[in-house]
């Protein structure tokens, strides 16, 4: 353990000279439009073409962060003027609500430590959040603040049809899911991060139910002129 922890500390010095490491690995999402690197020492599993992921130890298979692309489809349509930043920053703070028999916590009110951009020009934002719960004891609720959690990070990973977030979470920062555990390396998760690039993809052509609407607007493009008589039956019928 602690001849990883050596190595991922020189290989984030590495990255952050712009140096990427000879030998590191590659996943590329054809699907979604993201790339990422990382080193021998870990391993990346990945789930639907790239949706969602797993940073793992490759020694012991121990977690290091969780990945996940948000949102990861194209219904319902984003609101015009939608930006990645309000999309990543609401989903940071969505994930953590926890719901149980004697009440619920979560973690909210994220606010942005630093901006900052990967070696591929992709911008990147790290985030702190401040986790609060609710018990209910007797006949009382008694509320109670949980700490930080953080820094959780996301990147703009949008195409030019669909704002979207890859957000990674690292595992050890929630203090209500891992109290008193070994702090995850950040260096080296920001290592890993630096390495991310976009690249375009085809835009699928989806069709939500919402465009079968007379005057929908698709995108940017007018559909329901296009439409025949009987779909705007069906759509009169919703």
């Amino acid at each position: 353990m602690r001849a990883l922890v050596v190595a991922l500390v020189l290989i984030a010095a590495s990255v952050r000279a712009g140096n990427t490491p000879a030998g590191w690995k590659v996943f590329r999402s054809e699907q979604l439009g993201w790339q990422l690197s990382y080193p021998p020492e870990m391993e990346l599993k990945v789930y639907l073409g790239g949706q969602s992921g797993e940073l793992r130890d490759a020694t012991n298979g121990a977690a290091i962060a969780a990945l996940e692309v948000w949102p990861p489809d194209l219904c319902p349509r984003e609101s015009p003027g939608t930006t990645a930043e309000a999309i990543g920053m609401e989903r940071v703070a969505t994930v953590t609500q926890a719901d149980g028999d004697d009440g619920s916590s979560s973690c909210g009110a994220p606010r942005i430590l630093r901006r900052f951009r990967s070696d591929g020009d992709v911008a990147l934002y790290e985030v702190r959040l401040r986790c609060t719960s609710e018990r209910i004891m007797g006949h009382k609720t008694v509320r109670r603040r949980e700490g930080e959690k953080g820094p959780t990070f996301f990147a703009d990973v949008s195409q030019s049809w669909r704002r979207r977030v890859l957000t990674i979470d690292p595992v050890g920062v929630d203090p209500r899911m891992a109290p008193g555990s070994r702090p995850p390396d950040v260096a080296a998760i920001r290592s890993v991060i630096a390495t991310l690039v976009t690249f375009p993809v085809r835009d699928p052509g989806v069709v939500c139910i919402e465009d079968l609407r007379t005057g929908a607007v698709a995108g940017t493009r007018a559909v329901a002129p296009a439409l025949s008589p009987r779909a705007r039956s069906l759509a009169g019928d919703e």
